[in-house]
Formats: C-alpha cells, sequence, structure tokens
C-alpha cells in the first residue's frame, strides 16, 4: 500500500480563458559498492580544508525584476463556508495571528505582493456555482478572475467545454521545478498537453490525500508489530493488512453481530473500492503511447483477482465498517466516533482526518495506503516557489508532523504518503470506470462481465472528451 491516491484535487488553474494550472529505496545502512564511487584525498598539512558544495534547497523561482503596477490579481476558490471541511484556506490571509499556516499565507502573500508591486484577492463562490460561475466568466470575456482552484471533477467539467488552457504554453510557468508535483504532471496530462496540475501553492491537495489511519493503543492491545516496521522491510501490503485485521475486531455488546456498536479492525467507506485498487499502482484510466487516456483494466487476471480479494474483505462484516451502510449516522462522523473511542484499528481515508483527530486522547499514526497568461504564469510561478518555502513546511513540518502527529514513524510514513500519491483523469471526467470497480467490490459484482458491459459506455465517455478537447 505504498501508492496513495489524491481523489479531490486542489487544481490550479491559470487563466488565459481560465486556463489551468489546475519502491523501496535502497538501504541507507548498507555500504556504497560503487565502482566508481571514490573517497575525497585528505587534505595537505597546512591546506584549507575544502569548502563543501552546497547543497541547501533552492527557492528561487528565476524571474526577472517586474512591476505590476499595483494591479489586482483574482483567485476564484473553494473559500466558501458551503465547502465546509474542504474550503480552501491557503490562498489569502487577512494578517498574522499565530497561527502556523495562516501566518505562512500570509508571510508568502505578503512578500509576493511588496516584490512585484501587486494585490491579492480572493473570491469564493458557492459550492454549487463555481464551475458555472467560471463557464460564465469564460463566455463573457470577463477577466476579473486569474486563477480558479476548484475540486479536481470541476476542472475536468470546464475542461471538456474548451475553458482550460495547456499549461505546457503558458511563460514563466517552470513546471520541471520542485514546487509542482511531478505526479499530477504525469496522471493528468492528455496528448502531452497540461490542463490540470498540483503543487505547493495549496495545501488543499495534502489534505485530500489518502493514507492508513492507526490506532497505535489498539495496537499494544492486541500485541500486533506496528506497521512501520512492514512498510521498512518493504512487507506492507494487503496480505499483512487482512492478516492483521483477521485478530483485530470484537463484539463488544455480545449480540453476535458486527456493526457500528461493536469494535471493528477496518473502518472503510465506499471510495476505498477504487483507492485500494490504485495501491496496488493501476490506474482506474490509463493513458496510451499517445498520452490519451485508455481504459484497460478489463481482461488483465490480476485485476480480477485483486477487486475479488478486496470485494470479500470490505463486505465481511467481521473485519470491515463501510460507513455509507449507515448513513443515518452521519456519514463520515461514524467513523471518526469509533476511531476515537479506540473501536477501530485501522481507517484509510484522508490526511485531513489527522487534523480533525487533534482532540483525540489515544495515540494514533499514519502508513502509505482574456488575462495576460504570461503575467499568470509569473505570478503563479512566484507564490508556487514561496509556498515551498514557506507554506510547505508551516503544513507539513510543522502543523502536521509536530503538532497533530503523535510519534516520529508517522513523519517518516508522510513522506511516502505524499511522495507516491496518485491523481486520477477518472475523477475529473467521470468516464464512469470508478462506478464499474465500485459496482464489483461493493456489490460483489463479476469483474470480467461488470466490465464488458461498462466498457462501450466508458470508450464513449473517453471519445467524446478527447473530441472536446480537440475542437472536434
Amino acid at each position: 500500500m505504498k501508492r496513495t491516491l489524491s481523489l479531490i484535487l486542489a487544481a490550479i488553474l491559470a487563466a488565459a480563458s481560465l486556463a489551468g494550472c489546475s519502491e523501496s529505496q535502497p538501504n541507507a545502512d548498507e555500504p556504497n559498492t560503487d565502482a566508481g564511487a571514490q573517497s575525497a584525498p585528505e587534505a595537505a598539512p597546512g591546506a584549507e580544508e575544502p569548502v563543501p558544495e552546497e547543497t541547501a534547497e533552492s527557492f528561487d523561482p528565476g524571474l526577472p525584476e517586474r512591476d505590476f503596477g499595483g494591479r489586482t490579481f483574482t483567485f476564484m476558490t473553494k473559500n466558501n463556508a458551503t465547502w465546509s471541511d474542504w474550503k480552501e484556506s491557503s490562498v489569502w490571509s487577512e494578517g498574522m495571528n499565530g497561527e502556523v499556516l495562516n501566518d505562512a499565507v500570509f508571510e508568502r502573500n505578503n512578500y509576493v505582493e511588496e516584490t512585484y508591486n501587486i494585490e491579492f484577492v480572493e473570491y469564493g463562490p458557492d459550492s454549487g456555482k463555481l464551475s458555472s460561475e467560471a463557464a460564465n466568466a469564460v463566455t463573457a470575456g470577463d477577466t476579473t478572475y486569474d486563477v480558479i482552484m476548484p475540486p479536481l471533477n470541476v476542472a475536468g467539467e470546464l475542461l471538456k467545454k474548451g475553458y482550460l488552457q495547456d499549461l505546457t504554453q503558458v511563460d514563466n510557468l517552470n513546471l520541471e521545478q520542485k514546487w509542482w508535483d511531478e505526479r499530477s504532471i504525469a496522471d493528468l496530462s492528455i496528448a502531452h498537453k497540461l490542463y490540470m496540475v498540483s503543487g505547493d501553492l495549496s495545501t488543499l491537495n495534502h489534505d485530500a490525500t489518502w493514507c492508513t489511519m492507526i490506532n497505535l493503543q489498539l495496537i499494544d492491545d492486541y500485541d500486533l508489530k506496528k506497521p512501520y516496521e512492514y512498510v521498512a522491510n518493504d512487507e506492507w501490503n494487503f496480505d499483512t493488512y487482512k492478516t492483521m485485521c483477521a485478530t483485530a475486531s470484537r463484539d463488544l455488546d455480545g449480540d453476535g453481530d458486527f456493526d457500528s456498536d461493536d469494535a471493528i479492525a477496518n473502518l472503510t467507506q465506499n471510495e476505498n473500492a477504487t483507492a485500494m485498487l490504485v495501491t496496488f499502482g493501476y490506474h482506474l484510466i490509463d493513458k496510451d503511447e499517445n498520452d490519451l487516456p485508455i481504459f484497460t483494466l478489463d481482461g488483465d487476471e490480476r485485476v480480477d483477482k485483486i477487486l475479488r480479494d478486496v470485494s470479500e474483505f470490505m463486505n465481511d462484516k467481521t473485519v470491515s465498517l463501510n460507513y455509507h451502510q449507515y448513513g443515518s449516522l452521519g456519514y463520515h462522523l461514524l467513523t471518526t466516533k469509533m476511531f476515537e473511542e479506540n473501536r477501530g484499528l485501522f481507517w484509510i481515508t484522508n490526511l485531513q482526518m489527522v487534523i480533525r483527530l487533534r482532540e483525540m486522547e489515544t495515540d494514533f499514526g499514519i502508513a502509505p495506503c482574456p488575462n495576460d497568461p504570461a503575467e499568470s504564469g509569473f505570478i503563479l510561478e512566484a507564490l508556487a516557489a514561496k509556498s515551498r518555502e514557506l507554506l510547505r513546511p508551516a503544513y507539513y513540518e510543522v502543523a502536521l508532523s509536530m503538532k497533530y502527529l503523535r510519534d516520529e514513524e508517522s513523519i517518516t510514513m508522510l513522506d511516502l504518503v505524499i511522495d507516491n500519491r496518485a491523481y486520477e483523469l477518472e475523477h475529473a471526467f467521470s468516464f464512469g470506470a470508478s462506478g464499474a470497480v465500485e459496482s464489483i467490490v461493493l456489490n460483489g459484482k463479476d469483474p470480467a462481465s461488470t466490465f464488458a458491459t461498462s466498457r462501450k459506455m466508458i470508450d464513449k465517455m473517453i471519445s467524446k472528451a478527447v473530441d472536446n478537447l480537440n475542437g472536434n
């Protein structure tokens, strides 16, 4: 389960007509046996010691000096109360207030504003209006908004309508820089064009990254080995996960059934049907040699076996509880309550839950499961570079690692979770692959027949989307 999944993307979308910005490592303890590696020669007596080569990370975007004359640069984001927990909070700040993330946002924005003589403004439409307001701005030629940061499915809607620009053609954007997520670039490109990208500018993509929450108290109570040890030995896989879960459910009320009143090893939800498949290294929608979307899950015997195994596991009430089957009890609040009350060993969910569990008394951990586009590119590059320097450490190293995570091993696991996440074209375009996989896993359908039934529609949806992008 080293590969993780970002289901909801804080994609960055730049504007020309609202353009889209939207395995194991070598053992560090092993000696270097590379025949080409040699020790540095000893310095002659009295000679000056060699100056070590600078290895500090550079945050300089390499942009020229520029004065934008105080112009306003406006973001359209999810900064509206109707987005609830998924409200954007890393674009704009009124001022310093002592909160780590808020202050990092303010410091970053203040630096870029003063350096390039610009003023940032954020506008957050109601959650049901972001797509329509963005589309209306494009069709009306409204130049109010420079950048739009929607969820991935809304980015897909705008892209299919031709409202987004290929970011590879935007001057001043250097997508090879480390502040742009290279995995999002590889996974979300289409026909070698890129309309959506993720990076350090927003922390919401981190919040949406899936991971496995671990109740460390129950690990001790059940005398189980910590998953960190399995990860370190490259043994953290589905078989190991199932074996641990097999011993960790308890019928607390003694009624002979396993339900939300009991202790269940694996707390889960519908989306895990697809998320768990991705951890095996598959995409719901893959790409061919021309970087075009293609459906390849059907006819793969390994996929067939994986889906059958995951289906059996997720539908086994003695080890798994799916909160979608208890909708009247409050969505994820049910599994949150169970995990907080030490009635769940594992919980496959997103990183935002780490912050939501800040009041939990028991220790827990994680493991890896028409504007000028050149101006927009310039400002986004400056913001992203400064975000890498200020915002990423605030979220990643201070707010999450030191404030919310409870053990050193989880901080190491966070590296794996963030660095190995995947992005899905399926979740941008809704071709139908996720529906097919969920039907197989959640309803016990036969993989081969389900894929055979779904393939025609999936291929049709892919073809339509590609034609729209090509202007056909």
